[in-house]
């Protein structure tokens, strides 16, 4: 019974965790999304960017983005991260913060928004090369609105309309003349 009842709470505080967690991704999986054309997000300290980072990553101070949707959008704009578009973002190998920002992230991109955990690190490991120097991206102006994640079946968007709360929809049939 014990182990019936551990091994219920294991899956339960399993399940849960995941739910609060972000996907991960693989060196491997970063290099086909960068060929794909996905813009790399280095968010480790400046003199560790300047020092290697992966091929084409702009580098953005996690303090930037700040907690509130306006400084999100501002840094994002300046720095040429196209939500629209897949995005890969990168730190110290394992750092939360970078979790925590992707997490943030995914409620307003439409594009893919993944976490390379191992950092430059794996990238190095994986035998691929970095890249010195600093690379920046022009901007691209954003307006970011949270994505409703609850309802993602495909609809048109007349759907939404049709279906709003209070709204009766009403279908005109024309039948033909009385008699």
């Amino acid at each position: 019974m014990k182990r019936l009842l551990s091994a219920l709470l294991l899956t339960t505080l399993t399940a849960a965790a995941s739910a609060q967690t972000a996907p991960a991704v693989s060196a491997g999986a970063v290099a086909q999304a960068l060929a794909r054309g996905a813009t790399v997000v280095d968010l480790r300290a400046r003199a560790d960017y300047l020092a290697g980072h992966l091929p084409g990553a702009v580098s953005l101070d996690p303090g930037e983005v700040g907690t509130d949707l306006h400084s999100l959008q501002a840094a994002v704009s300046r720095h040429g991260i196209d939500l629209s578009r897949e995005v890969v973002l990168m730190g110290l190998p394992g750092d939360l913060r970078v979790q925590q920002l992707q997490l943030r992230l995914m409620d307003y991109a439409t594009g893919r928004v993944d976490w390379l955990v191992g950092g430059a690190h794996e990238w190095a490991l994986s035998g691929r090369p970095l890249e010195g120097g600093s690379v920046s991206l022009p901007a691209v102006p954003q307006y970011l609105v949270a994505l409703n994640r609850q309802d993602e079946s495909p609809r048109m968007a007349g759907a939404s309309l049709r279906d709003a709360p209070g709204r009766a929809f009403v279908a005109k049939v024309a039948l033909g003349p009385r008699s």
